[in-house]
């Protein structure tokens, strides 16, 4: 979704809303169980074009301790800043800093809404996402989910650092005995 800034960025004091309800962003790296859905404000301030808006939607996901895809509510917000840049009865939207300028979000006064709808996605999902809060994961050593039973394995002996030790231990108390 791209909009064209040109008639707010002339206007000073000009307030606008636009609606958003799109399909998941392409190149976010994951897909959405539903669209992404809310609304973004622009406000031109007349040195600065403000961007403000809340987009919720659905991501798919898998947890990283019991592998199971499941879906995630994600609520974010937008919050950027443009420069007004006038010449004449023209106005320029730009990014605050040059090293923005590299990025697609604006170009020639056309606000690119899906690659900030993609940013401020990527930013508010989780490093490890679980299915939920008290997910048991998977047994380490048959692979089943522990969530949905529990297996016939062992439980695995901790680890321990003193566990070569207890060997050499066995051993002396085996020279001794004969």
């Amino acid at each position: 979704m791209k909009l064209d800034l040109s008639e707010i960025a002339r206007s000073p004091g000009m307030h606008a809303t636009q609606e958003v309800d799109e399909p998941c962003p392409e190149d976010l790296g994951l897909a959405c169980a539903s669209p992404v859905s809310g609304k973004v404000e622009i406000s031109n301030t007349a040195s600065l074009l403000l961007v403000e808006g809340e987009i919720a939607t659905e991501v798919k996901l898998e947890c990283s301790r019991c592998l199971t895809d499941f879906a995630l509510p994600v609520e974010t917000t937008i919050q950027e800043q443009f420069r007004l840049v006038k010449v004449g009865d023209a106005a320029s939207v730009l990014p605050m800093d040059e090293e923005d300028a590299s990025t697609e979000v604006i170009d020639n006064n056309v606000l690119n809404v899906g690659e900030l709808i993609r940013q401020s996605l990527l930013l508010v999902l989780p490093i490890q996402p679980l299915c939920r809060p008290d997910c048991q994961g998977l047994c380490p050593t048959c692979g089943e989910n522990l969530n949905v039973r529990k297996c016939a394995c062992p439980p695995a002996e901790p680890e321990s650092p003193f566990k070569a030790l207890a060997g050499l231990l066995k051993e002396v108390e085996s020279d001794t005995e004969a």
